[in-house]
């Protein structure tokens, strides 16, 4: 094996990560030496963790007998993880000819050490588990991690676990004090030249490098206040880029003609960085029903363009509960916690006469104070929930999943985390969509959602 050659070849392929490919290769070395006990990869998202670490060590390891890559998602309890590892360990897949069986049972961390001591007895080098999305394994009991950072100790043989995450290892150290601490590797959010080089790999075969590069460029400039998240960026310009070179071949401009061009395009670029998170059209899905941007001589031909950003619809189209969670969401985001009993209360009384407080000059419409103009403050679930039965006219119906609806609005980025952890009882949220949206949304169930709302009440 190769090291510094190994090295080359991926910094080339992926460009600003020259660091931390070269501390990655230093800790790992040649396959016959010994490699630390535990490597903590960690960084915010989209900053390539996973697939430098997974491209890394195909190339390590060609055979793939050296290495088991495990997702913590998958693998949601320690006995399929701990089978996972052995399998890739003894190159075994489980197919239809072997009845679907792993190499080995391991219902618990004993079992699974005897059978690690057992398989890597006499082998030579070492053995890696990659555990991607290692977050999840804080769930399962502290001596997990334990039990993992000190295999190599407890097998006898060298084993080294590599675990990559989006928090850090503060969160993950054990109480009991018993885990090693592992060498953090952290990966940074990419610099402007560096994010310029890796989109510029999607310019179409057929289109100018130089033109496509100026377009990325403008791109960055208009959402990297907003998004500093690669992939986001790249899904925005596999979206505009077809409709800001369409002009082109219609004929209202020339390819020397940028500032035209930005002109004419400018209204998706506003549609766009209002519903940044809402990926009302995916990349695969524009690629797969749209014609390529430098066959576009008729815009007819487009089937499921960009033209639907721009327009304005009545609402999105979410269930009815999942409405109602994001509306007490918004609310929750955009009124003073100390209202809600005046808001929300269902007590005996003139829901008129609670709900009538003073109006300062600092409330008024015009203030600066307004939340609307400072906007969304971040709050916790249990809140929102408390506005959500609430608001609600009728009970909710046993057979709804509200904690399922929730993690949907975040997957849609409807609502943002502003706090780390899993558990959707213990994290903080903002609201992510505009008065207007939000309107669309209660208009759509017929709330009427001014009148509980701080700064229109």
């Amino acid at each position: 094996m190769d090291v510094d050659a190994l090295g080359r070849r991926l910094r080339k392929q992926f460009p600003g990560r020259d660091g931390e490919l070269d501390l990655l290769l230093s800790l790992l070395g040649e396959p016959e030496d010994p490699s630390p006990p535990g490597i903590f990869v960690y960084g915010p998202s989209a900053t390539g963790k996973s697939t430098i670490v997974r491209e890394l060590f195909a190339q390590y390891d060609p055979a793939g007998q050296q290495y088991a890559l495990v997702n913590c998602v998958e693998c949601f309890t320690s006995r399929l993880l701990f089978e996972r590892v052995l399998n890739a360990w003894a190159g075994h897949v489980p197919n239809r000819e072997n009845k679907y069986a792993n190499v080995a049972k391991s219902d618990t961390s004993v079992d699974f050490v005897a059978h690690a001591r057992t398989m890597l007895k006499g082998r030579r080098g070492t053995h890696y588990i990659v555990l991607d999305q290692a977050e999840r394994l804080r769930d399962r009991g502290p001596m997990l991690l334990t039990v993992l950072l000190r295999l190599s100790e407890l097998t006898g043989a060298q084993v080294s676990v590599v675990m990559i995450s989006n928090v850090v290892w503060d969160k993950f150290r054990p109480r009991h004090g018993g885990a090693v601490d592992p060498i953090q590797v952290y990966f940074s959010y990419y610099t402007k030249q560096h994010v310029l080089e890796i989109l510029a790999s999607d310019c179409p075969d057929d289109e100018p490098r130089e033109f496509f590069l100026t377009f990325v460029d403008a791109v960055y400039e208009v959402f990297h206040r907003n998004c500093v998240d690669l992939s986001e960026l790249r899904h925005l310009v596999a979206l505009l880029y077809p409709k800001f070179v369409q002009p082109v071949f219609e004929g209202q401009a020339t390819r020397n003609e940028f500032a035209r061009l930005f002109k004419l395009c400018q209204p998706y670029f506003v549609a766009a960085t209002d519903k940044l998170y809402l990926r009302e059209i995916s990349t695969s899905e524009w690629q797969r029903n749209s014609v390529k941007a430098s066959a576009k001589t008729n815009p007819d031909d487009i089937t499921n363009s960009i033209y639907g950003m721009a327009e304005v619809g009545d609402g999105l189209d979410l269930p009815y509960y999942t409405k109602f969670l994001l509306i007490s969401a918004y609310l929750a985001s955009y009124n003073p916690s100390r209202l809600d009993v005046q808001f929300f209360s269902r007590g005996k009384g003139n829901a008129s006469k609670r709900r009538r407080h003073k109006t300062s000059a600092d409330d008024s419409l015009g203030s600066s104070n307004r939340q609307q103009l400072l906007g969304p403050k971040s709050f916790g679930i249990e809140r929102m929930l408390a506005i959500f039965y609430s608001i609600i006219a009728e009970p909710v119906d046993s057979s709804v999943d509200v904690q399922t609806q929730m993690a949907s609005l975040i997957t849609l980025r409807l609502l943002t985390k502003v706090s780390a952890g899993d558990r959707l009882d213990s994290i903080n949220c903002k609201c992510n969509v505009s008065l207007e949206t939000i309107r669309a949304v209660a208009r759509s169930v017929r709330f009427e959602i001014d009148r509980f709302l701080h700064d229109f009440s």
